[in-house]
């Protein structure tokens, strides 16, 4: 698709709203609508404007509206502004955000996430999910390109949650045969049985993997590849030292087969991983920038900066916690490849390839 005749289709001054707003760049595009970067008149205010088609619009915007209710910025989620037709179209405006964890990780930093960034990320989703559950919504599709940062140079790791293009509410959930990307699909949608919001759940538990290790933890590519590595079970050979047992731990209940068993997110919100009760009594610099990069969490708009200097620190950690498909440790080169990731240079970009190779 040529992004740059596609961006001409879409109005200049887009009007129809309380406001009237100006075309500046496009920011993406998904399988049911377009998302283009406008500018509210007369202000500085910039806004990102969904377009879709009428009935994807309605829909979507039901549920914002009904998230609008709640505080979503207390809640890690996106906050409507508005909503109209325009046209053919049905605009959808929120609030313009940062960038998404997939394009961060893939095409920026070319990096996996260590274990005390990824904290403070899965608090907040866990917050999001828990809201969610209260007003009776359930995502179903939460995956690394439906988390964005809300403005990661001011907040570090301060993030919300997405696209609600096919939300729904829960007791209308067993009406659809077919939610959630594959990959971060949950087994009981796999196979055609009754569902209700713990599929969030696995979906937040698949993206956690992915922030850590730079690729899907299950097979994106064939439904029986994925079914027979989610049944099979060799995914949770972890290899790790204490403080990463509590992550281990959290990932593995987030991921039971069985729904039933699945943890709930206020539990989630109780694990030790998130409240860092196995941290408590530990002095080290881990644990102060731990606990450091969590502030964000109960700090959500304040001016409060937060050292970015945590990903040199947490680095070498990360290569102890490593999910092995086939059991077997990552060798010295490898090693040698983590340990140069914090380099900003042409072989460092090809850092996350290799390591995803590794397994």
């Amino acid at each position: 698709m040529d992004v740059s005749s596609h961006f001409r289709d879409f109005p200049a001054i887009l009007t129809g709203g309380k406001r009237v707003y100006g075309k500046l760049q496009w920011m993406g595009q998904g399988v049911f609508g377009t998302v283009i970067l406008y500018r509210q008149w007369g202000t500085m205010n910039q806004v990102a404007v969904k377009f879709l088609d009428k009935f994807r619009g309605l829909e979507e915007s039901k549920i914002l509206e009904k998230i609008k209710k709640y505080d979503p910025d207390k809640n890690n989620l996106l906050k409507l502004k508005e909503h109209f037709e325009f046209n053919l179209d049905y605009c959808i405006i929120s609030e313009k955000l940062d960038q998404d964890i997939l394009h961060y990780m893939c095409d920026i930093t070319l990096e996996p996430l260590t274990v005390s960034e990824i904290r403070p990320i899965a608090q907040q989703l866990l917050v999001a999910l828990k809201a969610l559950k209260s007003y009776g919504i359930v995502h179903t599709d939460i995956k690394p390109d439906n988390i964005m940062f809300v403005n990661h140079e001011k907040y570090p790791f301060k993030v919300k949650l997405i696209d609600f293009g096919l939300a729904r509410n829960v007791f209308d959930l067993n009406r659809m045969t077919l939610i959630q990307p594959l990959g971060y699909r949950a087994p009981e949608v796999v196979f055609g049985l009754p569902k209700d919001e713990s599929v969030d759940m696995w979906g937040l538990g698949c993206s956690l993997a992915f922030m850590y290790l730079l690729r899907n933890l299950y097979p994106k590519t064939s439904v029986y590849e994925y079914i027979f590595f989610v049944c099979n079970g060799n995914h949770f050979k972890f290899k790790t030292p204490s403080e990463y047992v509590e992550f281990r731990s959290l990932l593995k209940q987030m991921l039971c087969v069985n729904s039933k068993d699945r943890i709930t997110p206020e539990e989630a919100l109780r694990h030790d991983f998130i409240t860092m009760k196995h941290l408590s009594k530990r002095k080290e610099h881990y644990a102060t920038l731990a606990h450091n990069l969590m502030s964000v969490c109960s700090c959500i708009y304040t001016h409060q900066r937060i050292c970015r200097s945590t990903r040199t620190c947490c680095i070498k950690n990360q290569m102890t916690l490593m999910v092995n498909l086939h059991g077997a440790w990552p060798t010295v080169q490898m090693r040698q490849l983590l340990m140069l990731s914090q380099c900003k240079n042409k072989e460092s970009r090809n850092l996350g390839v290799e390591r995803s190779k590794a397994w």
